[in-house]
């Protein structure tokens, strides 16, 4: 089975990636985060295995595994300008190593009043997106896993519509104990079917790694991302920003120096997340994301542009979270998540750690002593 799998990995990977176009795409809201825990650690986690947390492994197809067997999430986002995104997923093992699931993502942007060339009302109309993700996970006795997400794609926008179809493949490892895991993932391989005008698009292609340490004796987690591997010339998107904001006065026509430019290409890939788990059902979350920061900064108006920050609570089989994402010096996002576990026994933080018995050991004076 697993070499089935790992055959269908590479084939939809080499098929996809051949027809990709850099510089254009579509289905913008597939970059969207999956839930206010991601959205708090920057946005992108494709490192964060070894948790029962749903959106996870829908970020990394390769982290769902028999923990999550049976389990719902609900999740609900307020975006800018009354847009609401809501999600819903379920996951099924199969066995220990096969595991199974689903989401429905959907982005409600409202309802618009038409008007036709005259300027008189004409009724109205609707605009909304969904994406429905199929996913598939296996994995090894090593601690390695592998996994693939196949999503269909469909936006509305009064009566134009379009199809599209989208695939993520992740590789994952996740230590025994569960305070390591890395992962990489091929994000959001696709393209239009049909597109409103007939031209066709890409899907938002993403190259993502990334790493999740939890320390040993202390309440913490450390999420380390990258972001845009497969861009090494991001400049910031907008050149006359990136360079307007590392230009330290002089001739508006000179450009940075390649020392500067460098600098800022390292600079643009890195997510730096952490969270703090004070005890077993509370955690806090902040993070760093310095490539959206370049991207919405305004010259001498600075301010916490790409930072995040972020909490969660749960009682008995309801978990309620919240972030806040900082975009633009004019206000960021807010997410909310009211999650309901059907299958009992979650947690909305991590288990605390508890060394194993072999690890214990007595001193020496409180050994005892064979008689």
């Amino acid at each position: 089975m697993h070499k089935l799998l790992l055959s269908l990995l590479f084939f939809l990977a080499l098929q996809t990636a051949l027809a990709q176009r850099g510089g254009e795409s579509t289905f913008a809201y597939l970059k969207l985060p999956l839930s206010p825990r991601i959205a708090a650690l920057g946005g992108r986690v494709p490192g964060y295995g070894g948790e029962k947390e749903l959106s996870f492994a829908i970020a990394n197809p390769a982290f769902a595994s028999s923990h999550l067997h049976n389990a719902v999430e609900i999740t609900g986002h307020l975006l800018f300008a009354d847009a609401k995104y809501n999600s819903a997923a379920y996951f099924f093992a199969l066995d220990s190593t096969l595991t199974l699931g689903t989401d429905l993502r959907q982005v409600w942007y409202g309802r618009f009043e038409r008007r036709d060339e005259r300027g008189f009302a004409d009724g109205s109309f609707a605009a909304y997106e969904m994406a429905l993700g199929l996913h598939a996970a296996y994995r090894f006795a090593s601690g390695w896993s592998v996994g693939v997400s196949l999503t269909p794609l469909y936006s509305l926008l009064e009566r134009y519509w379009s199809l599209g179809l989208a695939c993520d493949l992740g590789v994952g490892y996740t230590d025994a104990e569960g305070l390591l895991s890395a992962g990489l993932v091929l994000q959001n391989l696709g393209a239009t079917l049909k597109s409103y005008s007939g031209r066709h698009e890409n899907a938002p292609f993403e190259l993502l790694a990334g790493i999740k340490v939890r320390a040993r004796h202390a309440p913490l987690v450390f999420v380390f991302t990258l972001q845009h591997l497969e861009n090494w010339q991001r400049r910031f998107v907008r050149e006359s920003a990136y360079s307007s904001v590392l230009r330290d006065g002089g001739n508006p026509d000179d450009k940075p120096s390649l020392i500067s430019e460098l600098t800022a290409e390292l600079f643009a890939h890195p997510v730096l997340g952490v969270e703090f788990h004070p005890f077993r059902y509370f955690f806090a979350q902040l993070s760093y994301n310095h490539a959206r920061r370049m991207e919405m900064l305004i010259p001498n108006q600075y301010s916490t542009e790409g930072f995040a920050w972020g909490f969660g609570v749960q009682v008995q089989r309801v978990a309620l979270r919240y972030s806040r994402a900082f975009y633009h010096h004019a206000g960021a996002t807010n997410h909310f998540s009211l999650a309901i576990y059907f299958s009992g026994g979650r947690d909305a933080a991590m288990r605390p750690y508890r060394p194993s018995p072999s690890s214990i050991s007595l001193p020496v004076e409180q050994k005892p002593v064979d008689e």
